[in-house]
């Protein structure tokens, strides 16, 4: 579980209070539009229109609190739920400051950003989703082949009493059913057959749209998480003034935890620096 300091808990628990603020408000509105529905039957005529007008705008308010209410405690499970699966120790960031574009409103400035945002993921699961090089792909079908070579290799028995055998004991890995590994025969047979009819496949693959190396897919992955992770800050910051100048903008569900705590890895010269303090 992640090690987060005690102001980004505070930011955690500032986030859940407002939950519960929502949750109790639900129940009061709930209760007040009940005690008025319970009160049309015996209330006079004259004053019927006025009440059923009332309940109907408490019934709009009370869907209203009921969304910020589910919004808000997702969005505490959802972080939870990633203080829980993450690693390592973590310290507050230096968040940036809410930045604004001349005449722009901070709905529009949180706008902006999110179209960013939105951005910066499509791109990553373009990344993501990227196909190898050939090369690269005939790379590894010949590092198979040299693997498959030796695992191929039958084990033999021979002597004076007893007739000269050969046996192939190589299995299929991950096989529903045990089931002899064939690849793995015909690689210690003759392999470089094998590489050949592997790497003339793999010339009739189709060429997708974008191809890229593995060294190159974690750069573009790793650069674009940066990136995607300076603009969700940048919306915090933004979210964050919202709550002091008002509307309340929500955040989204998906939000980077990271973000919305603002928090950052440890360096490992603070964290060493620290254990030794503790010792």
């Amino acid at each position: 579980m992640a090690q987060i300091p005690t102001m980004a808990q505070i930011r955690l628990d500032r986030i859940e209070t407002r939950a519960m603020e929502a949750h109790d408000a639900v129940a009061s509105v709930a209760r007040r539009a009940s005690d008025l529905s319970k009160a049309l039957g015996t209330a006079p005529a004259s004053d019927i229109r006025s009440i059923e007008g009332e309940i109907a705008r408490l019934q709009g308010r009370l869907a209203e609190l009921q969304e910020r209410h589910r919004h808000l405690a997702n969005l505490t499970a959802n972080v939870r739920y990633w203080m829980a699966g993450a690693a390592g120790d973590y310290e507050m960031a230096k968040m940036p400051k809410p930045t604004r574009q001349k005449g722009e409103t901070l709905g529009q400035a949180v706008a902006r950003v999110r179209v960013q945002i939105r951005e910066l993921a499509a791109q990553r699961v373009r990344i993501m989703q990227c196909s190898l090089p050939i090369a690269e792909l005939k790379e590894q079908a010949s590092a198979f082949v040299r693997a498959q070579q030796e695992r191929g290799k039958p084990s033999l028995s021979f002597g004076h009493d007893r007739n000269f055998a050969a046996t192939f004991n190589a299995m299929s890995d991950g096989a529903w059913a045990a089931q002899q590994d064939v690849a793995a025969y015909l690689a210690w047979i003759d392999g470089a057959a094998l590489e050949r009819r592997l790497h003339e496949m793999l010339d009739k693959v189709p060429k997708p749209a974008l191809m890229m190396s593995s060294a190159e897919r974690a750069s573009k992955l790793a650069a674009i998480e940066a990136e995607l992770l300076a603009s969700e800050r940048d919306e915090e910051s933004l979210i964050e003034a919202s709550e002091e100048e008002g509307p309340v903008i929500q955040r989204r569900l998906d939000a980077d935890p990271r973000a919305v705590l603002g928090i950052a890895l440890a360096s490992v010269k603070r964290v060493k620096a620290e254990r030794i303090r503790a010792a």
